[in-house]
């Protein structure tokens, strides 16, 4: 496989990608988010990276930073496949787990028999999508700021929390999406891997891929890295100490240390690139990325794969020129990763749309339209420069 520090990168320009360059132009000037920065990866040119950076960093302070390509962003959700669905994948092959594992069979204490690995990363488990979990550890620990607890101590909080928390329908029955299931899956793993989720994800995943940018930032009151120079900011947030810039934008994964299944990776656009030619280089077998990458069966018509998202609606954010095997995620953040294995082709769309106020949401509509300027231009190449 292709190691992501080999990845050169190569300037996304107007005479070449006229479409998308202008699309990024307007994209800021319609204040879709402050900055961008979007790129691909294709195996027409497997050594390098495309990417264009557009706006700022971050706004209303003394001096505004500027976007650039090497910007690391908080990943938010596409951390899910980033780091945990991968993991999970990597453990698969090795043998030690397997998808139609039972969650308790490695967590004893989680007591829905029924549901297995599989549910868990096609969100199909039945457990909830989403509870604020972040309110009771704020309440647990409110003789002092949670960030002055040891990480250890909010982490076995979170796991017992999540722990009491009912599936809402039988698994199988329905997918939906959920951020409680990949907690729970972010704490199996850890028992498999015999480290925390963060060391984990480090040293089977991103170390050996090469992607030097991506971390995970455990929040104490000496953080484990200061990267707010390097880091592009999210929401504006009073009770947490105004602009978030360098830690976990997620209020669940934030109170319980900066890392967990769902959420906390952060990362820039060539390490997004790199995890995806990785992926479709050979980093996991073609037989586990077939499994990866197959939609589920049930229940019926589900939109999932193993982990990742698939193109869906009238208007799918991967726009209408990726084809019906692509797969994908989103950030709540304004960040996303598509993959299409049939045109050999990953596209990320890095933003801080976030920035200074998670209201701003018209990201939703741009997205297509990103992504099918994008197409376009990557098809109009000559065809001496697509190889």
């Amino acid at each position: 496989m292709r190691r992501g520090w080999e990845l050169a990168i190569h300037h996304l320009t107007p005479e070449e990608f006229p479409r998308t360059c202008l699309i990024l132009n307007e994209g800021i000037e319609q204040g879709i988010a402050p900055g961008m920065v979007a790129g691909f990866w294709t195996a027409r040119e497997p050594d390098r990276v495309r990417l264009r950076a557009s706006g700022v960093r971050r706004t209303h302070s003394t001096l505004a930073l500027p976007m650039t390509v090497e910007t690391v962003f908080d990943l938010a959700s596409v951390s899910k496949v980033f780091a945990t669905a991968t993991l999970a994948a990597l453990f698969v092959e090795r043998g030690w787990i397997s998808w139609e594992t039972p969650v308790c069979a490695v967590l004893p204490s989680f007591e829905y028999p029924e549901i297995r690995i599989r549910h868990l990363l096609a969100h199909t488990s039945g457990l909830p999508a989403w509870v604020p979990l972040f309110e009771k550890i704020r309440a647990h620990f409110s003789r002092r700021p949670v960030e002055s607890f040891s990480v250890s101590s909010r982490q076995r909080l979170m796991r017992n929390l999540v722990f009491t928390i009912s599936p809402e329908k039988p698994a199988g029955e329905r997918a939906v999406y959920s951020d409680i299931g990949f907690i729970v899956l972010g704490f199996l793993l850890e028992e498999i891997a015999g480290s925390a989720l963060d060391r984990a994800v480090a040293n089977f995943l991103w170390k050996p891929m090469g992607l030097n940018s991506a971390f995970y930032n455990r929040i104490t009151t000496s953080p484990s890295r200061d990267v707010r120079h390097e880091v592009a900011a999210t929401e504006d947030c009073p009770w947490r100490g105004g602009i978030l810039q360098g830690q976990v934008h997620d209020d669940n994964c934030w109170s319980m240390g900066g890392y967990a299944g769902h959420a906390g990776a952060f990362a820039n656009a060539k390490d997004v690139l790199g995890f995806a030619a990785g992926l479709m280089s050979g980093f996991l077998s073609k037989e586990v990325m077939a499994a990866v990458w197959e939609r589920v069966e049930r229940p019926l018509g589900c939109e999932r794969t193993l982990g990742w998202d698939t193109p869906s609606g009238p208007e799918p954010s991967a726009g209408k020129f990726f084809s019906e095997r692509s797969v994908g995620h989103l950030g709540f953040t304004g960040t996303s990763l598509w993959i299409d294995p049939q045109a050999e082709l990953a596209v990320t769309l890095l933003t801080n749309r976030v920035h200074p106020s998670r209201e701003n949401t018209k990201i939703k509509a741009f997205r297509p339209r990103f992504h099918d300027a994008i197409r376009q231009d990557i098809d109009s190449l000559p065809s001496s420069k697509r190889h």
